[in-house]
């Protein structure tokens, strides 16, 4: 009997405990349920103005939802249901989370809320200034992420962003040339703007003194002046960057004692050079050579000659130097290397038969006093002729096309030869007159 009792009891506790067990596991699954909860939403990839579905238990309790950037009373829901919301998406709303407002708390959703967003560009302004703004006018401009500006400048924090305008600094580096705008959303968008934003430039309308001494004071006068970075002095490598003054419409600078005369060229932030339209006279330069009536270099090769290969070791010819120049803004640089090398060579064809000399210039430097050079027409009976460098200036030669270079019909060839021995000069104004 007492076995039996036992058993029975035994029974009896197990019973009770499990009916204990399920007690307990049916309240918490009761309040568990109770909750406002939001299990999921979409479609993904919806648009302003588009509806939106909101799944989730209780939620008939919801008195709101909150987007970032905008919210939506329950009154404008259009179902509203313990387990469905649909509402449409309000035209502010951004991307973020999801809030259910309800009388326990808020439900914050854990996924991120996005859309696909068709950001336009309506206009902007035309001309800019850099370090000024630039307005950005459109739809959707609260989306957009960066803005990209000629030449590969990005900018990502605006002076002012909202659905309709986006006003952005304009970098100094910024260049004339489209703006790239980018976009967030499911879709990102890279927007190219067909037409250009122009970058204003510094600009140069006069300079003082004319002539100029070298190291005094040049001033230039212009426009957008506070644009420049530095200057660019003929045969000088790298720009002046520091100056007596500078405002928008007047820079003093002083000129480098090793500069040449010509053209000077702004550099502005961007990197972009503006050449002057007038060229800068110094004071103690020789005066201006007689124009040429047929030339075969006048800072650039002309009337059909080109540069030859030349011959000799150790030889280089640069057509477009601006480090020493006799007129205009470009010579020829010439370096020997010894061994009666023929350095520069030109080739061509030109009628003398309206010109009775032929001529060219040549700048002599350290080293090069009473150097050689033979100096080779073809085309003529006599084709050699040869000449003695001056050192530190220019001198200017000439032959009479009749009796030092034969009376030829045409010439043909123009040749440079050192007499044995190295060193640098520069020629300048070929041609004939």
């Amino acid at each position: 009997m007492e076995t039996r009792f036992t058993r029975r009891l035994f029974f009896m506790l197990g019973v009770f405990m499990m009916t204990c067990c399920m007690l307990s596991c049916k309240k918490d699954e009761h309040t568990d349920t109770d909750k406002v909860a939001l299990l999921s939403f979409g479609p993904a990839g919806v648009k302003h103005g588009e509806k939106i579905s909101l799944i989730g238990t209780h939620l008939d309790r919801v008195t709101a939802v909150e987007f970032a950037g905008a919210s939506v009373d329950k009154a404008a829901f259009e179902q509203h249901t313990s387990e469905l919301i649909v509402l449409t998406v309000p035209m502010e709303a951004e991307r973020g989370q999801i809030t259910l407002k309800t009388s326990e708390g808020d439900i914050v959703s854990k996924s991120s809320f996005d859309l696909e967003v068709p950001v336009v560009i309506t206009s902007f302004t035309a001309n800019v200034r850099p370090g000024e703004n630039l307005t950005i006018k459109g739809e959707f401009l609260n989306w957009v992420t960066g803005v990209h500006f000629a030449k590969d400048t990005l900018v990502s924090e605006f002076v002012s962003q909202s659905m309709t305008e986006l006003v952005v600094k304009v970098p100094m580096t910024a260049e004339t040339g489209p703006i790239v705008i980018m976009t967030s959303g499911t879709q990102p968008l890279i927007i190219e703007n067909e037409r250009d934003l122009v970058v204003s430039l510094p600009a140069i309308t006069r300079m003082s003194p004319v002539p100029v001494e070298r190291e005094a004071a040049l001033t230039i006068t212009g426009t957008d002046l506070d644009l420049t970075e530095g200057i660019l002095f003929p045969g000088i490598k790298d720009p002046v960057m520091q100056f007596e003054s500078k405002s928008a419409s007047q820079i003093v600078v002083k000129v480098p004692k090793e500069a040449n005369k010509g053209k000077i060229s702004l550099k502005a932030y961007s990197g972009v050079l503006v050449e002057s339209p007038i060229a800068m006279e110094l004071a103690g330069d020789l005066p201006p050579l007689e124009a040429l009536g047929h030339p075969f270099f006048d800072d650039e090769l002309k009337n059909g000659w080109s540069k030859w290969g030349g011959w000799g070791s150790g030889t280089a010819v640069d057509m477009a130097s601006s480090e020493k120049v006799r007129d205009g803004e470009k010579s020829i640089k010439v370096t020997f290397g010894g061994g009666w090398g023929g350095a520069l060579q030109m080739g061509g064809g030109s009628a003398t038969a309206d010109f009775t000399e032929f001529r060219f210039s040549v700048f002599g430097t350290t080293g090069t006093n009473g150097k050689k050079l033979n100096v080779i027409v073809k085309g003529g009976t006599k084709q050699d002729q040869v000449i003695s460098i001056v050192e530190g200036e220019w001198t200017e030669y000439k032959w009479s096309i009749a009796s030092d270079l034969g009376a030829p019909a045409t010439i043909t060839e123009f040749i440079l030869q050192d007499q044995d021995w190295s060193g640098t000069i520069y020629i300048d104004h070929i041609g004939l007159k």
